[in-house]
């Protein structure tokens, strides 16, 4: 298992982060996250808020990418692996009030929490690094 070094916890703090899913029909999407932040060093997650085509996807397809770049800095990193859906408890929970302070027209479909498995340096040609 894959665990975050420093530098990518500094990193995930303050970006966005793009989620990358795949669907039965092979097709790519790509959808940016701003809820996603860390768990612990082996764990990500990200708020699923509206429930398009990557929720869709997570529900088939359950390995993701999730990455994070700093340009500034021309640095970047792909986190990969299983997510797991979370619809109760406290990471669910935490939704909810993100939800509620964006006013939501609906609750939050799930947490989303990425057992990370592999990653991958994206300033140096995407070599992977754990």
């Amino acid at each position: 298992m894959a665990k975050l070094a420093d530098a990518m916890k500094a990193m995930l703090t303050g970006q966005a982060c793009w989620v990358a899913t795949s669907g039965a029909d092979g097709k790519a999407n790509l959808a940016i996250k701003g809820s996603a932040k860390i768990v612990d060093d082996e764990h990500l997650v990200y708020f699923e808020m509206v429930g398009n085509r990557t929720w869709a996807n997570i529900q088939k397809n359950s390995w993701v990418a999730l990455a994070v770049a700093d340009l500034s800095k021309i640095k970047g990193y792909r986190f990969e692996g299983k997510a797991e859906i979370i619809t109760s408890g406290p990471l669910y929970e935490e939704a909810i009030k993100l939800s509620e302070l964006m006013k939501m027209p609906t609750p939050p479909k799930a947490a989303v929490k990425l057992k990370i498995e592999e990653i991958y340096d994206l300033g140096k040609g995407g070599m992977k690094v754990a």
